[in-house]
């Protein structure tokens, strides 16, 4: 199950669909706590959009289960509540599966399993307004559940989250572009292909020197961005409107790197202390929808982010700021990422959002655990007035079998209370005594969205304002 704690922790809250910027990487945050797998990207939201972290076995229809006999749900008859999910995808680590349940409440009355088809449908007039609901995966030994709170809508789809993971590269090639990159100093340059569906990278030569293969699904136009230090500050250029297709070869391009990263972005941070002194602030260019190029610094406000003059061919780009403070393994605070567009002139003043707490259980350290009961524990955090979301994830650390559960709620419900799963559903019905890993995060998705964007059937994406905490413990929990 250590690979369960893996994949969990990849559930981060930038989530964004692939125009959001890069987020600054964190750094090696939870691997200090002791937890196996750590060192991944932050927790959060079950639908976030995060970038594939390489995790084997994501993204593979059915993970090889045999059906075991489990229909489709169908679409013989209208339905009061329909609840899509993918989770059926993404059930590898828990071996032979017995089934997964979709459970309305505490199942007691409304429980329907989880077609192969990734559809559970309730008809039932009683079934009316928010539904808490409940997806139990049950295994060869493991057990998880996914309980999410106040879902709205009489069709919602409730994700796992590692379907978001990224997808593929594409992989036809639409042409090799040859040529040099001008002005270097001596070390080569990287090269990228920039545009949307498009993918392709290389270094040059020492003398600037490159040949790049194109790779999308259909033809179009692509730009090539190259970079590299000059002295101590990074040269850029790029080199636009160059048409792909066919497999052809384009020769002879020239890219000079006419432009020094040596302008300053000023950036002022508010409520920074509760995260520490220092901020990692990014200012990603963005070409259309496309990241073109980012420079980061670190220090405390106010910051001067590296960036280049905006003249052509650099006219039209856009840039987005993302500020990352604190660090997982900060239990007071937690880390913190927030985007903010940059402002149309003099400085950026980006107020950071108030860390996500969890009171119960009480989180600890690897070398002070916090504790909680075992049985009817009640999850209590708060969370920034603005957050939309909250998530809290309780994975036990014990070997033998164990149920790990997972809790996404409006930020402003405040607790919820775990309660015995059906015994029609599982054998294992309640938390185990012993030490838990437990990861508690916020999610602000950007100002004209809210928590029911979550689950509606297209992923809910980042606005450019959005922004996430996480914080992670340790807890003992005993009766």
């Amino acid at each position: 199950m250590h690979r369960l704690l893996s994949l969990a922790l990849l559930l981060c809250v930038s989530c964004g669909d692939t125009t959001d910027p890069p987020m600054p990487q964190p750094d090696a945050g939870i691997a200090d706590a002791g937890i196996p797998d750590a060192g991944i990207p932050d927790a959060g939201i079950a639908d976030a959009g995060i970038p594939d972290a390489g995790i084997p076995d994501a993204g593979i229809p059915d993970a090889g289960i045999p059906d075991a006999g489990i229909p489709d749900a169908g679409t013989e008859s209208p339905a009061t509540l329909t609840v899509h999910s993918d989770w059926w995808d993404f059930t590898t680590d828990l071996g032979a599966m017995q089934g997964i349940t979709v459970l309305l409440g505490d199942g007691s009355r409304f429980r329907q399993p989880l077609g192969r088809d990734g559809i559970a449908r309730f008809d039932d007039p009683a079934i009316t307004g928010p539904q808490d609901i409940t997806i139990v995966m049950v295994g060869e030994r493991d057990v998880v559940a996914s309980t999410t709170l106040a879902v709205e809508g009489s069709e919602v789809w409730i994700r796992s989250g590692f379907g978001l993971l990224g997808g593929e590269l594409p992989s036809t090639v639409q042409a090799t572009l040859t040529g040099q990159v001008t002005n270097l100093a001596g070390i080569p340059a990287f090269v990228r292909v920039v545009g949307k569906g498009f993918a392709g990278n290389t270094y040059t030569d020492a003398d600037g020197v490159f040949s790049v293969i194109v790779r999308g699904e259909v033809p179009g136009k692509v730009a090539l961005s190259a970079s590299s230090l000059t002295g101590d500050v990074e040269s850029v250029g790029m080199l636009r409107g160059i048409t792909v297709g066919g497999g052809r070869t384009v020769s002879n391009l020239v890219i000079p790197l006419d432009h020094r990263m040596d302008q300053k972005l000023p950036v002022a941070l508010t409520n920074l202390q509760p995260y520490g002194g220092e901020a990692d602030v990014s200012a990603t260019f963005m070409l259309g929808s496309e990241s073109l190029i980012t420079s980061s610094i670190r220090g405390a406000t106010p910051i001067g982010v590296p960036a280049m003059a905006r003249t052509p061919p650099f006219d039209t780009v856009d840039v987005r700021l993302a500020v990352t403070a604190g660090s997982d393994e900060r239990i007071a605070s937690g880390r913190v990422v927030v985007n903010t567009p940059l402002a149309s002139a003099g400085v950026t003043s980006v107020a950071l959002p108030t860390p996500v707490t969890l009171t119960s259980p009480s989180p600890g350290t690897l070398d002070a655990p916090g504790s909680g009961p075992r049985s009817g524990l009640t999850l209590r955090w708060g969370a920034d007035p603005a957050a939309h979301g909250v998530t809290v994830r309780l994975l036990s650390q014990e070997d033998g079998p164990k149920l790990i559960w997972y809790v996404t709620s409006p930020a402003t419900s405040g607790s919820f209370t775990l309660f015995p799963l059906p015994a029609e559903v599982t054998p294992l019905r309640e938390l185990t005594a012993g030490r838990y890993a437990l990861l508690w995060s916020s999610r602000f998705l950007g100002a004209g969205k809210g928590y029911p964007d979550f689950y509606k059937e297209a992923a809910a994406a980042n606005g450019p304002d959005a922004w996430s905490t996480n914080a992670f413990g340790l807890a003992d929990l005993r009766d």
